[in-house]
């Protein structure tokens, strides 16, 4: 019979690795912080806006533009400590990635645990061992 099971994929910290991720989360930090620097400068010209004309929806507006701005700002925190997670990463380290799905053939008499606990380990994009 085939099954479907997770398959954990894990790499091992080098130098290149934290170097490379470190510059994707700058990236993203940067974005996120731009899309919040836009978006204040949008509530504010918006917010003045509909005060002038005494629109009902001010208030609405301003609720939705500050779930927003706190929805970046939640992510910049995020996206500043996993950046200091990652520096603190020893070379050699192993650390999750992600997971794949993958099918399997089960016999009986197969172990159950062989079956479910399989693994793909990487180093600097390259698969070093299949556990």
């Amino acid at each position: 019979m085939i099954i479907n099971r997770k398959i954990v994929v894990k790499v091992i910290v080098t130098a290149d690795f934290q170097k490379k991720v470190l510059a994707d989360m700058h990236d993203a930090l940067g974005k996120m912080e731009a899309e919040l620097s836009f978006l204040e400068q949008r509530a504010k010209k918006t917010i003045t806006e509909l005060t002038i004309k005494a629109s009902p929806q001010a208030q609405s507006v301003r609720e939705q533009l500050e779930w927003e701005k706190k929805k970046r700002e939640d992510t910049i925190l995020e996206l500043q400590e996993q950046i200091k997670m990652v520096g603190a990463l020893q070379e050699g380290a192993e650390v999750v990635q992600g997971e794949l799905e993958g099918p399997v053939d089960v016999q009986v008499g197969d172990s159950w645990s062989q079956v479910f606990t399989k693994e793909i380990l990487l180093k600097d994009g390259i698969v070093v061992e299949i556990r």
